[in-house]
C-alpha cells in the first residue's frame, strides 16, 4: 500500500462520519441496521482510544422509523458527538439559501438534545458543496454564523459511498469472493487516497496540514474500519480531535467557488495547479462489474437516491449534470 512518510512527522487526522442511517430509499440487509453498524464504528474507535468523533448525519430516514434517533444516544454514549447534515441530504447547488435553511432548521429540531452535548455546534455541507455560486455560500454562510454554527469542511475522503453499491449486490448474490475482493479494495484505496491527498496538500503548504477524513456508515465500512484504523496507525497517522483539526489554516477557509464533488485538498489543489494522483481512484471504474444486477448499477441506484434527496428538499435538479466521481 502506498506510504503516508512525511519529512515533517506523524500526518495529524482528525476521523469524522457521515449518514449513520446512510440515506434514504438505501436497501436494507439483514444485520446492518444502523444501530450495529455504529456499534462497530465505536468500537473500532476505542480500539485506537479515539473519543469526541462527529457525527454528520441527515435524518430522513427518521420519518419512516422514530426509533432511529436511538442510534444518537449509544453513539454519545460512548463518547462521541452530533453535528448538523441537513434532514434530506440535497447539495446547495440544487436550492435556494432559503430551502438549505429550512433544511438545516429541520434536522435540528430532531438532533437538537444531542447537538447540544457537542463543546462545539458544527455543520457539515453535503457532499461538501458549499454552493455553485458565491451569492449561495455568502447567504448560508451569514446563517450560519448568526445561528452559531463552525462549518467543519472535508480534507481527505477516499469516494467510500461509491463501494456500497456492489457490496449490495454481493451480498444479494451470496458471492464471498467478490465480497472479500471488495474489502480488501476498500481498505487499499483508504490508505492510497490517504497517501496521495496528503502528499499533495503537503507539496502545496510546505507542512502536513491537520486533515478532516471521511467515512459513512455503510456495511462496507463497518466490516473494514478497524482494518482502516491500523492501517493508518502503522503509516503513523495520529488521531486528532476535529477542533484541533479546525484550527489549521487550511480548513478554515474555501478557496473557491465550484458547483463540483470536491474536498477542500482538491479545492486548495485546483486553485494552486496541482495534480492529485488517481484521485478520483481508478477502482471506481471496475466496481460496476461486480456482481452486477439488473436495476443495480452504481448510476442507477444513486440516481434514484439522489432524487429522493432533492425532491425531499423541494428541489428540481438535473441529476444527469450531478456525478460523485469526478
Amino acid at each position: 500500500m502506498a506510504s503516508t512518510d512525511s519529512p515533517f512527522g506523524g500526518v495529524k487526522i482528525a476521523l469524522t462520519v457521515d449518514d449513520l442511517f446512510q440515506w434514504k430509499g438505501v436497501p436494507p440487509i439483514k444485520g446492518y441496521e444502523p444501530a450495529s453498524i455504529v456499534r462497530c464504528l465505536t468500537d473500532a474507535f476505542a480500539g485506537h482510544a479515539v473519543s469526541g468523533v462527529y457525527a454528520f448525519s441527515n435524518t430522513a430516514p427518521i420519518d419512516d422509523q422514530r426509533s432511529l434517533a436511538r442510534v444518537f444516544d449509544h453513539w454519545t454514549e460512548r463518547g462521541h458527538f452530533t453535528g448538523n447534515h441537513t434532514h434530506n441530504h440535497a447539495s446547495l447547488n440544487w436550492l435556494t439559501p432559503k430551502a438549505y435553511i429550512d433544511d438545516i432548521e429541520r434536522t435540528q429540531r430532531l438532533i437538537a438534545v444531542w447537538t447540544a452535548q457537542a463543546p462545539v455546534l458544527y455543520f457539515r455541507h453535503c457532499f461538501d458543496m458549499w454552493g455553485d455560486t458565491l451569492v449561495k455560500k455568502e447567504a448560508v454562510a451569514a446563517y450560519l454564523q448568526r445561528t452559531g454554527y463552525a462549518v467543519a469542511p472535508i480534507s481527505l475522503w477516499f469516494y467510500d459511498a461509491q463501494f456500497c453499491v456492489p457490496y449490495l449486490r454481493a451480498m444479494q448474490c451470496d458471492d464471498h469472493e467478490a465480497l472479500s475482493w471488495l474489502r480488501k479494495c476498500f481498505v487499499e484505496t483508504a490508505c492510497k487516497q490517504l497517501a496521495t491527498q496528503t502528499a499533495a496538500a503537503r507539496l502545496m503548504f510546505g507542512r502536513d496540514p491537520a486533515h478532516i477524513w471521511l467515512i459513512h456508515g455503510t456495511p462496507i465500512a463497518s466490516d473494514c474500519i478497524g482494518e482502516i484504523l491500523d492501517a493508518f496507525a502503522a503509516r503513523g497517522v495520529q488521531f486528532i480531535s476535529l477542533e484541533e483539526a479546525m484550527r489549521d489554516p487550511m480548513n478554515q477557509q474555501q478557496p473557491l467557488v465550484t458547483p463540483l464533488f470536491r474536498n477542500q485538498v482538491q479545492k486548495w489543489a485546483e486553485t494552486k495547479g496541482v495534480v492529485i494522483e488517481d484521485t478520483p481512484p481508478a477502482i471506481l471504474k471496475r466496481l460496476d462489474d461486480v456482481c452486477p444486477l439488473p436495476g443495480m448499477s452504481g448510476d442507477q441506484l444513486f440516481s434514484s437516491l439522489l432524487s429522493t434527496m432533492a425532491t425531499g428538499a423541494g428541489a428540481e435538479v438535473d441529476l444527469s449534470k450531478f456525478r460523485l466521481d469526478i
